[in-house]
């Protein structure tokens, strides 16, 4: 890790693609003019952002004296630009494939071919994303929720070093800008008006189901699987109260259906528009 000062800029310069991902997401979140590529990350000096740049500095001082044993002192100009740079390391890297789908809000990576520490690597990328991991068929799923984890996503997809691999990402470019926009589509003021009061209405099923009205469709359907299962008349004969609740749990599947359809309709016809 190196830091260069001049009158005009700080620049940090890094091997460790890690660090890039990570400190590059921290400029882009705290710092509005911020402008970046695969390998580069400037942010723009602005007033009303100085706060933030005195603590992100103050962080950037300790990774240089944790990476280096040595302290720095950033010379005081407050109009200053922080460019941060990747430097492609000259080891030999490990190559990898990873294929890439996008379904509803999860994007799903098949890591068949992939090492343990890289999968690791890809969860603490997308830190604050839920995720799952399916050991029989090798796949990470991650469930996203906002539009604004997109630019995590697009850190990692559009950077082919990672660690010490060099990894291709395959994917649908068409998929992918379809994903995008249904994030856009559900994190919207009218999409949250008009299910939240639907969602509010239907809450007694979803309780029933053991579930919130925040939960997504896999979510109910994977619960009144289970519970059907557990309250199955034929598991239980005549026993007292299994036959209602069965009952109930496929009332409750039944009435929340139409909802999660017109969240559908509603998706595809915004995303249309």
């Amino acid at each position: 890790m190196q830091i260069k000062q001049t009158l005009e800029s700080i620049t940090v310069i890094t091997d460790d693609s890690e660090l890039f991902l990570s400190l590059g997401a921290k400029m882009r979140e705290n710092f509005t003019n911020s402008i970046g590529s695969r390998s580069k990350v400037i942010s723009f000096y602005d007033e009303s952002e100085f706060v933030a740049r005195k603590y992100f500095l103050k962080l950037l001082g300790m990774i240089y004296a944790e990476k280096t044993g040595s302290e720095i002192a950033f010379l005081p100009n407050r109009s200053k630009s922080i460019k941060l740079v990747y430097q492609k390391p000259n080891s030999l890297q490990i190559q990898l494939n990873i294929g890439v789908k996008f379904e509803r809000g999860n994007v799903i990576f098949d890591v068949k071919n992939s090492e343990e520490l890289f999968n690791r690597y890809l969860v603490k990328s997308l830190s604050g994303v839920r995720y799952e991991y399916f050991e029989r068929s090798a796949l990470l799923s991650f469930a996203f929720e906002r539009a604004d984890q997109i630019e995590l996503l697009e850190n990692i997809l559009n950077f082919r070093d990672h660690l010490t691999y060099s990894v291709n990402f395959t994917f649908n470019a068409e998929d992918f800008a379809a994903f995008r926009r249904r994030l856009e589509i559900v994190g919207s003021p009218s999409y949250h008006r008009r299910f939240s009061m639907l969602a509010s209405l239907l809450e007694e099923h979803f309780e029933t189901l053991g579930c919130s009205s925040e939960d997504d469709f896999e979510t109910v359907r994977s619960s009144y699987l289970q519970l059907t299962k557990m309250y199955h008349p034929d598991l239980h004969g005549e026993k007292q109260g299994y036959t209602d609740k069965f009952q109930k749990i496929s009332v409750a599947y039944e009435a929340l259906k139409p909802f999660f359809k017109e969240q559908d309709n509603y998706i595809l016809q915004a995303a249309n528009f």
